[in-house]
């Protein structure tokens, strides 16, 4: 064996005096990824014809997943109607910047991971859409690998239309696609498409890492064992994923951005546009990048309108014109941002009594007047914050009102006194699951409700 060493720039044959071969006979073929200045290679003489260097410069994709294109928005009202129109364009701006992103970044695929239409019938003009996207990626050849979730899953009924050659969605059942690079980097893809709307079996037991590529990356579209915050379809955890030995989990489901795991890297993207207030904050897609081991990736913002929650403390004594300047100041604040906000304003009173309740509706429909520019904000919400405990504690509450605020404080069956609008089949289908600090939310105005309506009867 003869040692030497190998540079971008080329190999000595100085080195290889003493073997008697020349530089024509040798033949190595050698891989180098990325920046890599230098390999040591070992030579086997009698094997050694000539060197063939192959340079391997790493991959380079987007991870989106839940785009919900085509969400109704439904259950805003007043709303004028060009920022609803705005409003329910949005998931597809959202879209389009990620497809513009993808095209300015230069990435050699995309993978969606789930969900990317609302509901299991889309419409014609949905695809369409979606279609007029996929061939500005055709044009610059650019790839896209596509899965589908519990919302859009393959047993709806639609028409369909032809997608471009550069579309590759999954089926029904697991199976592994293949993307090879001019360089001749390779990237085995993994996942497959929810065949009806419920699918509650581990289908991670169903990936299994095919040998003879560069990178391997899982598409999933489930939920991760010890979140009961979803419902548990396609569930898995987190052991489960890394021995599969993925460089990648391009994971789809939850709408909340979630880094699972480092390594190996586990990532939820979120959904890319908020469509409710439980889906506040920022939402957008991930930039992902492979160089042999080093992994690095950066979020890219997409929601073209972001749900917000602002809490301004307020005092019995102020007034309402005092009340009216904090909540426009706060707007205001929100306008120097120049993005779009659905804003929902908490009015933290503490445990002062005032009559905040008599014109919220009024304050709201004051600040809804506002002119509203390019970008707007929109205050779809102002709601009183108060301490309940010091409510309860209040001397002048009656027998009767301190039993009610007591049965209030114990009741525990929230899930059994909303069934009848989950199973209601007009109702249930703009219903998400309610977390258990909603519950408590709900309770708490309720109980709230209830005092100041008897306060203000007795």
């Amino acid at each position: 064996m003869h040692e030497t060493m190998f540079t971008p720039f080329g190999l000595f044959p100085n080195e290889f005096a003493h073997t008697g071969i020349t530089r024509y006979q040798m033949r190595i073929k050698i891989i180098m990824y990325g920046k890599v200045c230098s390999v040591r290679v070992k030579i086997k003489c009698e094997m050694l014809k000539e060197i063939e260097v192959i340079t391997l410069s790493g991959v380079k994709f987007i991870h989106a997943a839940d785009l919900h294109l085509d969400s109704p928005f439904s259950g805003l009202k007043d709303m004028p109607t060009s920022i609803l129109k705005e409003l329910r364009d949005s998931p597809f701006k959202a879209f389009k910047t990620i497809i513009n992103e993808a095209i300015s970044h230069q990435v050699d695929f995309i993978v969606l991971s789930g969900d990317l239409f609302d509901g299991e019938n889309r419409s014609l003009r949905t695809q369409v859409r979606f279609r007029t996207e996929m061939e500005k990626l055709q044009q610059h050849q650019i790839p896209a690998y596509i899965i589908h979730g519990n919302h859009d899953h393959l047993s709806g009924s639609w028409t369909t239309v032809e997608l471009p050659d550069n579309v590759h969605v999954f089926s029904g059942k697991t199976e592994v696609k293949r993307f090879e690079k001019i360089d001749g980097t390779t990237v085995h893809l993994y996942g497959f498409s929810y065949p009806r709307r419920h699918v509650r079996e581990r289908m991670i037991e169903t990936y299994i890492k095919a040998e003879g590529a560069d990178y391997h990356i899982g598409l999933l579209h489930g939920n991760l064992e010890g979140n009961s915050e979803h419902s548990p379809y396609a569930p898995f955890s987190l052991k489960e994923l890394a021995a599969k030995d993925f460089d990648y989990w391009a994971l789809g489901h939850i709408h909340k951005h979630q880094v699972v795991s480092e390594d190996p890297l586990v990532i939820y993207p979120g959904n890319i546009q908020g469509r409710n207030r439980k889906e506040s904050g920022v939402k957008g897609c991930l930039l992902v990048e492979f160089d042999g081991d080093t992994k690095r990736r950066s979020f890219i913002e997409t929601s073209e309108v972001i749900w917000e929650s602002e809490t301004i403390e307020i005092s019995a004594e102020g007034g309402f014109d005092a009340l009216l300047k904090q909540c426009k100041e706060v707007v205001e604040q929100k306008g120097f941002d120049g993005r779009s906000f659905l804003l929902e304003l908490k009015l933290d009173a503490g445990d002062a009594a005032g009559p905040f309740g008599e014109y919220l509706e009024e304050l709201n429909q004051i600040l809804q007047d506002e002119e509203q520019g390019e970008s707007f904000i929109w205050v779809y919400k102002i709601k009183v914050i108060q301490s309940m405990p010091m409510i309860r504690s209040n001397e002048r509450i009656s027998p009767f009102m301190a039993e009610v605020s007591m049965l209030a404080s114990e009741f525990d069956d929230t899930d059994a006194a909303l069934a009848p609008l989950y199973i209601h089949p007009g109702a249930r289908r703009f219903l998400d699951s309610i977390e258990p600090e909603e519950q408590r939310e709900l309770l708490d105005e309720a109980e709230r409700w209830l005092l100041q309506v008897f306060e203000a009867n007795k």
